[in-house]
């Protein structure tokens, strides 16, 4: 494929996707043991007058050695007393979410592919499961280009996409950052591979991509968020159904107690960690202030729950 400019952009090596992994926040060793998968029943409710269904594409660890850069190990294990242990790995579930309103049949985020990671690439098959067709799809919604969310877009039998009839949505800023000429050669090598990988799959795409703007309402009830920082055009989703709210975080939000308890500590996959980390303090205060519905694309399966004040700080509390 060519990039901008014309510059020739290789299809990424096994070698590219091993190292990519960083880059999108999944990093694992080879000694690290693949990590369960998600419940894989879909998970369903109604929004007001919108049907919501959760699929699982997988699941994952991450080093915390990637995931908290600069952070005192006794720090980690204190925050994770009886919750977890850090030093084993920081899981996280990959949560796609289907929206079916009146006029429309909405996914956002699409999942990744076994060839990035064996524990992903499920999302398909459930799809097709859950009696969704793929065909029927109205609009993909992609909150940003990291291999997690947006590689289980493309069919590798034709390397086309698997919607074909869907209006593919991202951030302007999102894409132009992606496909700036010469990216790869900037990026540290643990990003490189991610880089490669993402410039390819936004290449195949590129007669389908329609770019917006944060503050877009896609469909009536369905909103786009500026919670740039995690990527520079990162967005979240927002519902209005019925008098009900529920905000679809994508990354900003992206662990059950880090996120929450610890906002400010630097997360290992965000592009800008000082904005990220301030997209995570407004958007925390506003959900617990408007007491709004959260799912998270990385939150414990289903990835659903509220954001509570607790000392002075958050927590997050699953459930609806």
């Amino acid at each position: 494929m060519r990039g901008d400019g014309g510059r020739v952009l290789r299809p990424p090596s096994r070698r590219d996707l091993f190292g990519l992994a960083a880059g999108a926040g999944v990093v694992l060793s080879a000694g690290t043991p693949a990590p369960a998968l998600a419940q894989a029943a879909p998970h369903t409710f109604k929004l007001g007058a919108a049907d919501i269904t959760i699929i699982s594409d997988g699941s994952m660890v991450l080093p915390a050695s990637f995931a908290l850069p600069n952070v005192d190990p006794k720090e980690q294990a204190a925050l994770f007393a009886g919750r977890g242990d850090p030093a084993v790995g920081i899981k996280g579930e990959v949560n796609v979410v289907v929206i079916k309103t009146p006029g429309a049949l909405i996914v956002i985020d699409s999942g990744s592919t076994p060839d990035f990671m064996s524990t992903f690439g499920n999302f398909p098959d459930r799809l097709e499961k859950a009696g969704i067709n793929a065909s029927d799809v109205t609009h993909v919604i992609f909150t940003h280009a990291h291999a997690d969310h947006l590689w289980g877009v493309i069919d590798p039998l034709d390397d086309d996409t698997r919607f074909p009839n869907a209006r593919h949505i991202m951030t302007a800023a999102e894409r132009d950052y992606w496909l700036q000429p010469g990216l790869a050669d900037q990026m540290p090598d643990a990003l490189k591979g991610t880089t490669i990988g993402t410039a390819h799959r936004l290449g195949l795409l590129a007669k389908r991509i329609d770019t917006v703007k944060p503050g877009a309402e896609i469909v009536p009830g369905v909103t786009l968020i500026d919670t740039a920082g995690h990527t520079p055009g990162h967005v979240s989703v927002r519902l209005d159904f019925g008098g009900h709210a529920l905000l679809i975080g994508g990354d900003a939000l992206t662990n059950a107690i880090v996120s929450f308890e610890r906002p400010d500590w630097p997360w290992g996959p965000d592009l800008d960690r000082a904005r990220a980390a301030a997209t995570r303090k407004s958007l925390l205060d506003q959900l617990a202030t408007d007491t709004m519905a959260l799912l998270g694309y990385h939150l414990p399966w289903p990835g659903l729950g509220r954001v509570e004040r607790k000392d002075g700080g958050f927590r997050f509390v699953g459930g609806l």
